[in-house]
């Protein structure tokens, strides 16, 4: 279709209202019609006042695309009439439609900087009259904003890095003068629409500017003294909005949150905090001093001012983040500290339940790990820490338990169920941060909450803060108050009907599996604690057997938790949970069932083999036969049991052992089926895995399984297998077959037939294949000797993966053939200057940039290779003595430096790295961009 002005109009309506496959053919030619140099002009006749809204945007799109990417196709000789023509078009467009006039906007931000301008005033001067100052505005709020997002080269962003700092001070006086009005009498109501629409955008204005360039970056010509000025006026401007509404919402609250927004970047961005100590401690008293009241009137579930409190604490937490050093160190002599730990503690705090009653609680975890990161970070931090930052996290441990408590699940929706699953992962994560500094008086802390409780739904969340205390200390002494805890954790999984809360309680006592094996090698007085139930491991085995019916999945993972830990119990109800894993009481969920058998082939490990093997045997004539009559309907839930028993008994291998060899029969029908063949390798890979060289007496049955698996469905977890039996079993008759069937059948099943149809439905079967290669080759390099006749196919495919570059299965092929050169030259000599002339071409673009590291392996392998002197520099020159090869952007002098570097080094990766991706981004037409000068820089820093 020809590109004229009506058929582009055409086709913007299409895209915009057409259907699904019409709208994909739409938007493809109209960004192949934005490439066309054409576009330079048409764009002014879709700019029309007298053209619909998507018209007129698609244009000033297109105008942006062609100033950023085309920029050299315009003579320096018409930039000015250009910048007149934006010009005129932001101010025609002055009363929108919006999104039209902030492209434009934004087109006039990007000539800006293509031009490298050094002063923006002669510029905007059209713009800065009063008629025309919200355009004025947006110009400037949007300028820094494209010079972060812009592609430009090193010398260009220099300039245009320099035009902008000079600028800034200017621009933050000029948005100052706009804030005056703050000081005005608000005393008979808010401010007009007009002045808090002035304020948010200026405050964005305020916001663009002090984001230049990188967070980390301290280059601004504006230190932390110098912002005091517009930090204040815009305090006072948040001020005032919420003194003068009740509920600040609409304009008032767009306004709040963009004048937050900016003080955050203010106080974070772009400037050495630890330079001005003095100023950054006053910062935080200004923020708490602006904070606190609000979250005194408004820290209560179901808030009005909701989003009001969350813009303030999302602004608090992050000044007081980026202020740590100085609020740790002010926190004695510095009132305005302490206010802003008291807001802190009191959103984390906050009354009602998350996310049902209040969203803001959420907002505070980062700060508490930054915290503990900056206490811990100042030498012997334990012995030289105030004591006020062990009440501070004393008081957030209590804040946690109360907030970890879960609302009525008839009063949540799924998405409500989902946030509030994460925030209380995230709340077990600060839990650590407390422990860190309380040290173990938050189990008697955490105890007496427990007691102090005064419904379940609190003494669950109380249990859920306590499983997150597991992981943190691991060993002796046993905390007091702890075996009480479980015991009143037991009592809670016999009673309740709750199903959280029985989730809760059996959580908790398979987290603490250990300690409470540790418990019961206590002495007698500790153990029973007055109690008449028994050791505490036996009574916690019963107690999640008993719960099985109620709360399956937990009571399942509580009790192979338990059987793994709590041996001498596990042993003494052996048969009860043999019981269980044979008659789950109708639990069909595989998962569960692939805990209770994991939890048997614990608790037959902890047996003695006389007492272990008959109810072991018993097992796998019950997997057998559900085997049998699970095959017809597709799955194999048994199979998976069985893998997952031989697993557990990787303690005992003399059972694990017995049982392979009594599943063996059964194993064969497996075979069969392509879908169960997955589960049958699995089993003999868990097996292999448990046995190793002990498992020779069967490796005649597991080679057989192995090669009749392969034959039916060869898959990527097979290979697996295969690999690590060869690996690891010292038996070469009946590995050699396994290998050179099984690497046979992979490549029968993936290498194209006459048809060029590929049989297998496993893409990711090569990508196994050339990884197994690869550890052979370079460890095993006999067994490469089994498989010699199979090499030039496999070579040849590794060919082919490159000239079809896929990330993952190419990657590997590359990294097979790197090896192959330097152990067995002479396999892949023959298609040596084939597989160059690909990398290269992967290297020139094929490939994406970020993956260019195996390629400078290759090379580097290739120039170490025995296959003569010189024989890779006449591969690559062969190549790249094509004219426009690998692209047009690498010139005869580009090629020459990269062959001469790599030719040159033998041994270092890193400078091969280096060469290979400037040559890369060179190929790309990215040469001397910022990008490429980061790229390069990080090669050098990491490898």
């Amino acid at each position: 279709m020809e590109c004229t002005v009506q058929n582009l109009e055409y086709a913007v309506n299409v895209f915009y209202n057409g259907e699904q496959n019409e709208r994909a053919k739409a938007h493809t030619w109209l960004a192949e019609a934005q490439k066309l140099p054409e576009a330079w002009n048409f764009v002014w006749e879709l700019l029309q006042p007298t053209k619909g809204t998507e018209v007129q945007f698609y244009a000033a799109t297109t105008l942006h695309t062609k100033i950023l990417r085309c920029w050299l196709e315009l003579p320096p000789e018409t930039h000015e009439e250009l910048k007149n023509k934006i010009l005129q078009s932001v101010i025609t467009y002055a009363n929108g439609p919006k999104i039209v006039t902030n492209r434009l906007c934004t087109s006039l931000a990007a000539f800006i900087l293509q031009q490298g301008t050094v002063d923006l005033a002669p510029i905007l001067s059209p713009l800065s009259t009063v008629a025309n100052s919200s355009l004025l505005l947006e110009v400037l709020t949007v300028l820094p904003e494209e010079y972060n997002s812009m592609t430009m080269g090193e010398v260009l962003r220099k300039k245009n890095r320099a035009a902008l700092h000079q600028a800034s001070p200017m621009v933050i006086d000029d948005m100052l003068k706009i804030f005056q009005s703050v000081y005005n009498d608000y005393s008979t109501g808010p401010p007009s629409d007009d002045i808090m629409n002035s304020w948010a955008i200026a405050a964005g204005c305020v916001t663009s500017w002090l984001s230049l360039g990188s967070e980390y970056s301290i280059e601004s010509p504006l230190t932390l003294p110098d912002r005091m000025p517009i930090m204040r006026a815009l305090q006072a401007a948040v001020h005032i909005l919420y003194r003068t509404n009740d509920v600040v919402s609409g304009v008032a609250l767009e306004a709040c949150e963009a004048c937050l927004s900016a003080i955050r970047i203010a106080a974070t961005h772009g400037c050495s905090y630890n330079q001005h100590p003095t100023t950054s401690a006053q910062i935080l008293d200004d923020v708490s001093s602006l904070v606190a009241p609000v979250i005194a009137a408004h820290n209560v579930p179901d808030s009005v001012n909701e989003e009001l409190v969350c813009a303030m604490i999302t602004c608090c937490v992050s000044v007081a983040e980026c202020h740590v050093t100085t609020l740790y160190k002010s926190v004695v002599a510095s009132s305005g500290i302490h206010l802003m730990l008291r807001v802190l503690l009191d959103v984390q705090a906050a009354p009602g339940y998350y996310p049902l009653h209040e969203t803001r609680s959420n907002l505070m975890f980062g700060f508490w790990y930054t915290l503990q990161d900056e206490i811990l970070n100042h030498p012997d931090p334990m012995n030289n820490m105030n004591p006020i930052w062990k009440e501070i996290f004393t008081q957030v441990l209590l804040a946690l338990m109360t907030k970890s408590e879960m609302p009525p699940e008839s009063e949540m929706t799924k998405d409500d169920q989902e946030l509030l699953r994460c925030y209380r992962q995230d709340i077990a994560d600060a839990v650590m941060y407390c422990f860190t500094f309380i040290g173990p008086r938050c189990w008697s802390i955490v105890a007496r909450s427990f007691e102090t409780a005064e419904k379940d739904s609190r003494r669950e969340a109380v249990l859920h803060v306590l499983t997150s205390m597991a992981d943190v200390v691991q060993s002796a002494p046993i905390p007091t108050p702890l075996p009480n805890m479980l015991r009143r954790t037991l009592h809670f999984i016999a009673q309740t009907h709750d199903k959280r809360i029985l989730e809760t309680a059996l959580e908790c006592i398979g987290a603490y599996a250990n300690w409470i094996n540790a418990i019961d090698q206590q002495d007698e007085v500790f153990r029973n604690n007055g109690t008449d139930g028994g050791p505490l491991s036996i009574q916690c085995v019963r107690a999640a057997g008993t719960a099985l019916s109620r709360n399956p999945a937990a009571a399942a993972l509580a009790l192979r938790r338990l059987s793994t830990y709590c041996s001498k119990a596990a042993s003494a109800m052996v048969h009860d949970i043999v019981q269980a894993a044979l008659n789950p009481e109708g639990v069909s969920d595989a998962w569960v069932r692939r805990q209770l058998t994991s939890a048997a082939g614990a608790a037959l490990a902890a047996c003695d083999y006389s007492v272990a093997l008959p109810l072991l045997l018993q097992i796998a004539e019950h997997i057998a036969a559900d085997i049998s009559v699970q095959m017809p309907e597709g799955g194999c839930v048994a199979a998976d049991c069985a893998a997952a028993l031989v697993n557990a008994l990787s303690t005992q291998k003399p059972l694990a052992l017995e049982f392979v060899r009594a599943l063996m029969p059964s194993l064969a029908a497996l075979t069969r089926h392509p879908v169960l063949a997955e589960s049958m390798f699995q089993i003999l890979k868990n097996t292999v895995t448990t046995l190793g060289n002990e498992c020779i007496p069967l490796m005649d049955g597991i080679s057989q399984l192995i090669i009749a698996g392969f034959n039916t469905e060869p898959t990527g977890s097979g290979i697996d297998l295969v690999k690590l039996t060869v690996v690891m079993v010292d038996e070469f008759e009946h590995t050699q077959a396994i290998l050179s069937t099984c690497v046979c059948a992979a490549l029968r099943a993936f290498l194209p037939d006459e048809t060029g149809a590929v049989k297998t439905t496993h893409a990711d079967l090569p990508d196994y294949v050339f990884s197994m290669l690869q550890l052979l080759t370079r460890k095993k390099a006999i067994y490469m000797d089994w498989i010699e006749h199979l090499i030039p196919d496999l070579v040849q495919y590794a060919c082919q993966c490159i000239r079809q570059w896929d990330p993952e299965m190419s990657r590997n092929a590359i990294r097979w053939l790197s090896i192959l050169a330097l152990n067995r030259p002479n396999a892949i000599r023959h298609c040596g200057a084939d597989i160059v002339y690909n990398v290269l071409r992967c290297i020139g673009g094929l490939a994406p940039r970020v993956q260019v590291e195996p390629f400078a392996n290759l090379l580097l392998s290739f120039n170490s290779a025995e296959w003569g002197p010189g024989q890779l520099g006449v591969w690559m020159r062969q190549a790249l003595n094509q004219d426009g090869f690998p692209t047009h952007h690498a010139t005869p002098a580009h090629k020459q430096k990269f062959l001469s570097v790599i030719l040159k080094e033998r041994n270092h990766k890193r400078r091969v790295l280096v060469a290979v991706t400037e040559f890369s981004l060179i190929c790309r037409g990215l040469e001397n961009t910022e990008y490429a000068r980061n790229s390069i820089a990080a090669k050098e820093m990491f490898f």
